[in-house]
């Protein structure tokens, strides 16, 4: 089967200096109704990502997209005032795997055998387990032989790795937590529960420093919004779980950290029960928490030790900036801050006050600052220093789209505000738009989206004359838990109305069309692209609808019973749309597939052939019952790709099928109009 790509979110910045071979260059042009993309400064102008400054280890990896595979780097970390910018060119190839066809879920430096013990798979299939992974070779030796490990951590003198192991195919699973001694590598199990009320799910393992016991996050009947922190105490006979936290509470965000002891006793953890995540600490010997900081926005935190000295980082993350405070833990007072126009990630800390920031925008792509933060009469003060750039060439080329920060209104009304609410959006309108009114196109990110972060692939479609808005509907992240709870249980209902309001405010913002306006989007997105295309007007008793255009999915679920059936997160459909077992009609109807009657507008449909969240047979279910049907789907599956779809030969291809795609749309609606419909491209 051919393999082709379609680029969702699963490509960051991929983009490293150099010509391509004149015989080569032919296969990173593409084309849209006379106008030539050059794909090659998006894919080969700066062609590294997934950066990792292990301070620790005295190494930073990072990730090289070649046309043969995508291959691990390594070379020394280099820091220090004056140490100068990173040469990617300079690294070296740690092995020969491909990571294209494999997950890799990030390591972890192992001080005691310098190596690094890394969490992935081999498949891109999701059958995650621990490997070790040597330095000086890059051979991966597998520790663990389990379906799938929802977190792991070290002990404190990381001689034992704890990690949560789930067995069978659906719920009710079994999960264990286990003890690994990664230098025999023995595995014991120490306690294992199958549909208990507190279920070990997504958590790290946050070992005690002296080692007698570990701190879990457990979520109540699996319900992803239940959660709550338990003790086990591991010298005792037969080890239980403790319940810390108070029941009754609603906890999404929850969690502690393995570097965030203050002492044997007490510990630091983060929980949004407030509305936002805010930072506490918790006494095991009283057996009490305390409130440390008291934010009410979208946030995240780290914890500083400058000159012996404890602070706490807290991050402001804003739709349009982010906000970098200092707090006095013992009195919660913000000493200082720094604003910066770009959304903020972390790539490497020393557990001290030293860092690799990453740094990107809807309007800039990727860069890397050193930082240091000191404390100066009692304030801070920020340091950076340039530490990775894009070729500034590169840069230009790929930034094509004119980038604004709005907001429009949808539907009803906000009970805060007592006005009609809104939402925040990035709309990407081209540079260079195309001239011919009946050219144009808008596409709308149908979930995960009004993020402040750089898209290749809207730049990339802004390039090719087309717009691109990106909404935060309601359900997001990003403006705390009350927002992203207004679409649980409802999925496929109020969502999907925000996006046609969204595609009205296009309308009288570009002058656009219906059929000239189309959703796009993956996983989650891919689900809502093919249910705003097919939506009953009478759910939620909105009586609502829009004639979208067109819509571009990939790896979404056609169906919600068949995806709780068989996917490997049936705790997030419950929490989302619904509990299967006693609401199986209401979730049949607001499946996509049992309203394939109701699209009108073209569809693209993409999807992994070893994807293990989103099982494949989620969209070759619709396109058959589309096909029956005489509907307008075009199908591409990719063999042994996951849920993301990895490697740089198909993405040119799938560039070239997309625009394809989108040339058919606007020759089937504005055909008569526009110069090239009538001929081959």
């Amino acid at each position: 089967m051919l393999k082709r790509l379609i680029l969702i979110l699963f490509v960051g910045w991929i983009l490293s200096p150099g010509q391509l071979p004149a015989q080569d260059a032919a296969k990173y042009t593409v084309s849209l109704l006379g106008r030539t993309i050059n794909l090659e400064p998006y894919f080969q102008g700066f062609p590294y990502s997934g950066w990792d400054a292990d301070f620790e280890a005295g190494r930073l990896f990072y990730f090289h997209t070649t046309p043969e595979g995508n291959f691990l780097m390594v070379q020394p970390l280099m820091v220090g005032r004056g140490s100068g910018q990173v040469n990617p060119e300079a690294g070296r190839r740690l092995h020969e795997i491909d990571w294209s066809t494999r997950n890799f879920w990030g390591a972890r430096y192992d001080s005691l055998s310098g190596n690094m013990i890394l969490l992935g798979d081999e498949k891109n299939d999701e059958v995650i387990n621990l490997y070790r992974m040597s330095l000086a070779d890059g051979s991966l030796e597998r520790l663990t032989w389990v379906p799938y490990i929802y977190g792991w951590g070290f002990s404190k003198g990381k001689k034992t790795i704890g990690y949560i192991a789930r067995y069978g195919t659906t719920e009710p699973y079994r999960n264990c937590l286990t003890l690994l001694d990664p230098a025999s590598g023995l595995n014991r199990e120490v306690l294992c529960e199958e549909g208990a009320e507190y279920r070990m799910v997504w958590t790290s393992v946050n070992f005690r420093p002296d080692g007698s016991g570990v701190v879990l996050k457990l979520n109540r009947n699996g319900h992803r919004k239940q959660g709550n922190l338990a003790y086990l105490d591991l010298t005792a006979s037969e080890p239980k779980l403790e319940m810390l936290l108070p029941d009754g509470i609603e906890r999404y965000s929850l969690g502690s950290y393995e570097k965030g002891w203050l002492d044997n006793d007490r510990f630091y953890y983060v929980s949004d029960e407030t509305g936002f995540a805010n930072l506490y600490v918790y006494d095991l010997t009283a057996r009490s928490s305390r409130q440390v900081t008291t934010v009410a926005e979208q946030a995240w935190h780290m914890l500083l030790d400058v000159t012996g000295r404890k602070f706490i980082l807290q991050t402001l993350d804003r739709p349009h900036e982010n906000v970098m405070q200092v707090i006095d833990p013992e009195t919660g007072k913000v000493l200082g801050q720094k604003t910066f126009d770009a959304n903020i990630g972390v790539i490497g800390f020393d557990d001290k006050n030293h860092l690799i920031v990453s740094a990107a925008s809807a309007a800039s792509p990727f860069r890397a600052e050193e930082m240091w933060i000191a404390i100066e009469k009692g304030k801070p003060v920020w340091t950076l220093e340039p530490k990775i750039r894009l070729p500034e060439p590169i840069a230009r080329a790929i930034e094509q789209g004119n980038v604004e920060r709005s907001e429009y209104p949808t539907f009803e009304i906000d009970p805060k505000t007592g006005a009609q609410r809104r939402l925040h959006s990035y709309l990407m309108t081209p540079k260079q738009p195309r001239s011919n009114p009946a050219e144009r196109l808008a596409v709308i990110t149908s979930f995960y989206g009004g993020g402040n972060s750089y898209s290749t692939r809207q730049n990339i479609y802004c390039e090719a004359g087309i717009s691109w808005l990106s909404p935060a509907v309601r359900g997001n992240s990003g403006f705390g838990k009350e927002f992203m709870a207004l679409n649980d249980r409802d999925l496929g209902g109020d969502e999907i109305v925000d996006l046609f309001y969204g595609a009205r405010f296009l309308e009288r913002k570009l002058g656009l069309a219906p059929n000239q306006i189309g959703v796009a989007g993956g996983s989650h997105g891919g689900y809502a692209t093919m249910r705003a295309l097919t939506f009953p007007p009478e759910t939620n008793g909105r009586g609502e609808s829009y004639p979208f255009g067109f819509g571009l999915s990939h790896a979404g679920f056609s169906s919600i019973v068949t995806f709780y059936d068989a996917t490997n997160i049936p705790d997030w459909i419950i929490l989302e749309a619904g509990d299967p077992k006693t609401e199986r009609d209401k979730l049949l109807d607001r499946s996509p597939l049992a309203h394939v009657d109701l699209l009108q507008a073209p569809l693209l449909l993409t999807h992994g052939s070893n994807d293990n969240r989103v099982g494949v047979s989620e969209s070759r279910q619709f396109n058959d019952k589309a096909g029956e049907q005489g509907k307008p789907v075009t199908y591409v599956e990719f063999e042994g790709q996951g849920h993301g779809i990895k490697g740089l030969e198909n993405l040119m291809e799938y560039y070239q099928v997309q625009f394809d795609f989108l040339r058919g749309v606007i020759c089937g609606a504005q055909g008569e109009k526009v110069e090239g419909c009538g001929r081959e491209r």
